[in-house]
């Protein structure tokens, strides 16, 4: 083989090397972004469980003042609200916080029951052929019965 043909053959099977690592190297980011997003999912979503889970507690286990101290230790990790406007816990917002409390009865002395619900979270995706925000259709939600303080 002369020398003309043998560089031919060698710069043809460079370009052959590049077009498959092209290929293989967009694969393995498609899925090395995927892990990342799913990742990110279910880290935000065992974090908002232990949010909710904290809340829940600390209202059990305190007199009932209203929603708004249990909306603000889900947002702010603190049952006060910063004097400074602050975003909220992964960008929750307090209307992203839902809070109910059912109040003993007559019949029922012992039966308050707290919720606390996180609705509509918006996970956010690192990978550019993905939407780039998913809605949660699904609440993370937590009951407890309260203690009754006299």
């Amino acid at each position: 083989m002369s020398w003309p043909r043998a560089k031919a053959r060698a710069t043809g099977q460079a370009g052959q090397s590049m077009v498959e690592a092209t290929l293989v190297l967009l694969v393995f980011f498609s899925l090395l972004f995927g892990v990342i997003d799913c990742g990110e999912v279910l880290f935000a979503h065992e974090a908002l469980v232990e949010r909710t889970r904290s809340a829940v507690r600390w209202g059990a286990l305190h007199a009932w003042q209203g929603p708004d101290p249990i909306v603000n230790l889900v947002l702010y990790g603190s049952a006060e609200a910063p004097r400074r406007a602050t975003p909220g816990y992964l960008g929750l917002t307090p209307s992203n916080v839902q809070v109910r409390y059912q109040p003993s009865t007559a019949e029922h002395p012992d039966d308050q029951i707290l919720t606390v619900s996180i609705v509509n979270f918006e996970s956010h995706f690192i990978s550019p052929w993905a939407t780039k925000v998913l809605v949660s259709p699904r609440p993370v939600m937590m009951a407890a019965p309260m203690t009754s303080l006299k």
